[in-house]
């Protein structure tokens, strides 16, 4: 399932484990997030990342859908359980919603934290390398 370059591609999302040692995950434009996609996330995770905690990068796009199952698993043990912290680039309003709701609702049990741009947000995980 691993690509060269430490690099998968799903339908649905892009999975990078990068030279730095975060995984950058891109959500792709247009897509509908649930828990069956996030599983099939996992599960790349489980092939690349052999069994280590990272702390997780996630892009995402323009026009993504994140529904109530793939909120409630990611915020799971299962599904932190890969996860040493996260940091979402988001730039639209309806997202930006979406992440208060999840941080006050959801309650991840890793550090998360909701960025505008992605150097932002890369400096903010290097803390947890």
């Amino acid at each position: 399932m691993v690509e060269k370059n430490n690099i998968v591609n799903l339908k649905h999302t892009t999975v990078c484990l990068r030279e730095d040692g975060i995984v950058e995950i891109n959500i792709l434009a247009n897509v509908e997030m649930g828990r069956k996609e996030c599983v099939e996330v996992l599960d790349v995770y489980e092939d690349l990342l052999e069994a280590k905690k990272y702390p997780l990068l996630h892009v995402v796009n323009e026009y993504v859908i994140i529904d109530k199952e793939a909120r409630e698993f990611g915020s799971s043990e299962a599904g932190l359980k890969f996860s040493k912290a996260e940091a979402f680039v988001i730039n639209s309003f309806p997202h930006k919603l979406l992440a208060n709701f999840y941080l006050k609702v959801n309650k991840p049990q890793v550090p998360t934290r909701f960025f505008e741009n992605k150097q932002d947000a890369i400096n903010w995980l290097n803390q947890f390398l």
